[in-house]
């Protein structure tokens, strides 16, 4: 049963622990906000509280969720104005007794309100992933105020994005994203780097330097083609891998045959299982743009002792230190990516006392810690005692 809200004349009102909390996600695909709305729902499960899942029909999410044994509503949201879905998200709100509502994307947060207009106005919590600047800076700043008690940015570089757009500091939390760490620490041996035979990973010993994320114009792969092709000469024995499906896809096999390294780049495709790739991969490499909150990958591969080259963006920089944890290079400059492959790949030392001081510095990104410091955020607003 999750906690009830109690009022008394003259007494604020309260909500005693193992409180009924609403998780929404509008995505239809998987990506890294729907992996942290799974694993925020279940840590908070264990924790007592009662965590509802609701997400588009047949999305990954909700499959995931239900497997995870947690409740699941199939909502399907065409839009952030849907009124049908809102009316659905106030009813699931209202029968199950919701105290909370969290939103996990943007166009949650609107339907959610227009939900609170149907079932009442609840405690509202909204997160904010990515460090894109908010379409419309007025909209927005009504949108993420109204009837939303906190919001909940991934980063300090996202929380310093949205006060810049207007909204006001001290109802925005700072909590960054958090990552299974047993599930990378342990290993997960082979699996990943032998099934890369079938598509030109060559010899057994082959350096296998990767990519991981959704083939996107701003995750920068073509970045990473580019500083494959310049680091090549010098690491005859070295495979560059792509890991992941998008739309950029087609574009970045072209340009991979343009720059003559057609043989050299292997496209694996979406694997989900996540210590396996790592476990595989000699070095990793984040070669984003922009619009990076508090990315998954350099932690997962810290975690995993896979030693990390990144580009320096705000939300990468609180994660990882620049000659520490990691080497860390300007965004969009392919000869100094190119260049940190080639010291990480010919430098044993370094690499040794990079992953030594990431596996410390990662343990701050533990999942455990993102859900105390989700529930502490809960608790300020009164939700959980």
């Amino acid at each position: 049963m999750g906690g009830r809200r109690t009022t008394a004349p003259g007494v604020a009102a309260r909500v005693v622990m193992g409180a009924v909390i609403l998780h929404v996600n509008t995505e239809r695909h998987w990506r890294g906000g729907e992996a942290q709305t799974l694993m925020l729902a279940s840590g908070l499960a264990r924790r007592g509280h009662r965590c509802l899942v609701a997400g588009q029909p047949d999305s990954p999410l909700l499959e995931r969720a239900a497997a995870s044994g947690l409740p699941v509503f199939a909502v399907r949201m065409r839009g952030e104005l849907h009124v049908g879905a809102a009316r659905r998200l106030g009813e699931i709100a209202r029968r199950e007794k919701v105290d909370l509502m969290h939103y996990h994307t943007a166009h949650a947060v609107t339907l959610g309100t227009l939900a609170s207009l149907f079932a009442g106005q609840r405690p509202a919590v909204a997160a904010r992933r990515l460090s894109f600047p908010l379409k419309n800076r007025l909209l927005a700043r009504i949108k993420y105020s109204y009837r939303v008690d906190r919001i909940i940015a991934v980063s300090e570089a996202v929380r310093r994005r949205l006060v810049s757009q207007g909204l006001d500091g001290r109802r925005i939390d700072v909590v960054h994203s958090g990552i299974e760490m047993e599930r990378f620490a342990a290993g997960a041996g082979r699996r990943f780097r032998q099934s890369l035979a079938g598509v030109g990973a060559g010899r057994g010993d082959a350096l296998l330097i990767g990519a991981v994320g959704h083939l996107a114009a701003e995750k920068g792969f073509d970045l990473f083609i580019e500083a494959a092709a310049l680091a090549a000469p010098e690491l005859a024995h070295a495979r560059f891998v792509l890991v992941g499906r998008g739309d950029q896809e087609a574009a970045l096999k072209s340009l991979a045959k343009r720059r003559g390294v057609g043989d050299k780049i292997l496209f694996a495709g979406f694997h989900d299982d996540m210590p396996s790739v790592f476990a595989g991969l000699d070095v990793v490499v984040l070669p984003s743009t922009y619009g990076e909150g508090s990315p998954a990958v350099p932690k997962e591969a810290m975690a995993a002792g896979v030693p990390l080259v990144a580009t320096a963006l705000d939300g990468v920089e609180e994660i990882a230190e620049d000659g520490r944890h990691a080497l860390l290079v300007p965004p969009r400059n392919a000869p100094a990516m190119a260049r940190a492959m080639v010291i990480l790949a010919t430098d044993a030392p370094l690499r040794v006392r990079l992953i030594e001081a990431a596996r410390v510095r990662v343990r701050e990104f533990a999942m455990d810690r993102m859900v105390e410091k989700t529930e502490a955020v809960y608790r300020s607003i009164g939700v959980v005692s």
